[in-house]
C-alpha cells in the first residue's frame, strides 16, 4: 500500500520520530510528499497570532528533528509551525487544504475510571476527517 502524501502532526512526544518513519515507509517509492505539522494550541482568551516564544522554540525544535530524520528519503518534505485554537480541527483542516491520502498520528493511552478512552484531538480526527487514518499507540507513553 503506498501513498503519494501523507500529514503527520507532531507533538514533541518520544513516539513522533516512529510516525515519521513509518510515513516515509508508506510514501511511493518516488515522489511522495510528507507534511509535518507542530501545532501550538492557543487559549482562546489570547489572540490567535501570539507571540509564544517557549512554544515556538519547542516546536521548531521538534520539526528540524523530524526534517533530519526525512534527510536520506527521496520524499519532498514540508515541515510547518501552526497556531490554532483546536488542534483536532487544525489537522483535518490541514489535511483538507493539502489533499493528503493519509492523517499519521500517534495517539496517548487514555484511561478513565479503568476504561480506556480516546482522547480529544484523536475523536475528533476520527470523525471528522474526510481522508484515510493511521493510528499509532505507543505502548511507552
Amino acid at each position: 500500500m503506498n501513498f503519494s502524501s501523507i500529514l503527520v502532526p507532531v507533538f514533541g512526544s518520544s513516539s513522533d520520530a516512529q510516525v515519521v518513519e513509518l510515513a516515509c515507509e508508506l510514501l511511493k517509492p518516488s515522489g511522495g510528499r510528507i507534511f509535518i505539522i507542530y501545532i501550538i494550541q492557543i487559549n482562546r482568551s489570547m489572540p490567535i497570532d501570539i507571540a509564544l516564544p517557549n512554544e515556538v522554540m519547542n516546536g521548531d525544535n521538534t520539526l528540524k528533528a523530524m526534517e533530519r530524520l526525512t534527510a536520506k528519503s527521496k520524499h519532498e518534505v514540508k515541515a510547518e509551525l501552526i497556531q490554532a485554537r483546536e488542534i483536532g480541527y487544525a489537522i483535518v483542516q490541514e489535511a483538507e487544504q493539502r489533499n493528503v491520502d493519509v492523517i499519521a498520528m500517534s495517539m496517548q493511552k487514555v484511561k478513565r475510571f479503568g476504561k480506556f478512552e480516546l482522547e480529544k484531538t484523536t475523536s475528533y480526527v476520527l470523525k471528522n476527517a474526510s481522508c484515510n487514518i493511521l493510528i499509532w499507540q505507543d505502548e511507552t507513553i
